[in-house]
């Protein structure tokens, strides 16, 4: 440990000190940790360096602080914009998988957006059992209803099933909530299979 009681060890590297900065036009505390390293070259003691360690800590927690309300705000970003989009489009049906089966609802990973949604059973519809067992696998009894597409029908899910499950937003400001198609429902409708790479269309 340092003198501050701080501990510099680096497990990964099995170092006993380790400091880390890239390019100094890139951050500005990497411009901090050269213009440190700079001083002590030119023959500095470490108590005469440009800043002392009070400054630099606070340097280092404001720059810390920064960085996670950036990504927090491009995170936010992304939510809006695409709660905007499926709030347009009525129901966006996408593939997902089955990550979590709870008692009263399915959580599905949408692959394309990298969001994850709730399926409530309460909001499957009128008639519609949804039985669970240990959380393992879930089975979702449809009753019959009108129209061609409409027929009993029944499907059982499990962990890391692959699904075909509509996005709906919510009428709180970035919610979304996730709903299970009938079977037979979707028969003709284009549900591209996400292969984990963009194409010009998702841009």
């Amino acid at each position: 440990e340092l003198s501050s009681g701080i501990n510099a060890e680096y497990g990964g590297l099995s170092m006993d000190l380790y400091t880390h900065f890239t390019s100094p036009i890139r951050r500005y505390p990497d411009l901090i940790a050269h213009r440190q390293l700079q001083a002590l070259l030119e023959g500095c003691q470490e108590e005469e360096g440009p800043m002392s360690f009070e400054e630099v800590s606070e340097i280092a927690e404001q720059s810390s602080a920064k960085k996670y309300a950036s990504k927090q705000a491009s995170d936010k970003s992304g939510e809006l914009f695409l709660w905007l989009f499926v709030r347009e489009q009525g129901t966006v049906y996408e593939e997902g998988v089955v990550v979590e089966i709870g008692d009263m609802s399915i959580d599905i990973l949408v692959l394309r957006y990298g969001i994850q949604v709730r399926v409530w059973r309460d909001y499957l519809g009128e008639g519609v059992e949804f039985q669970v067992k240990q959380k393992h696998w879930a089975h979702i009894t449809w009753p019959p209803g009108e129209g061609s597409q409409s027929k009993a029908g029944s499907v059982r899910y499990e962990l890391l099933d692959k699904v075909t499950v509509g996005i709906k937003a919510a009428r709180q400001l970035f919610k979304t909530s996730g709903v299970l198609p009938r079977p037979g429902s979707l028969d003709g409708t284009d549900i591209v299979s996400y292969d984990g790479v963009y194409g010009v269309e998702d841009v």
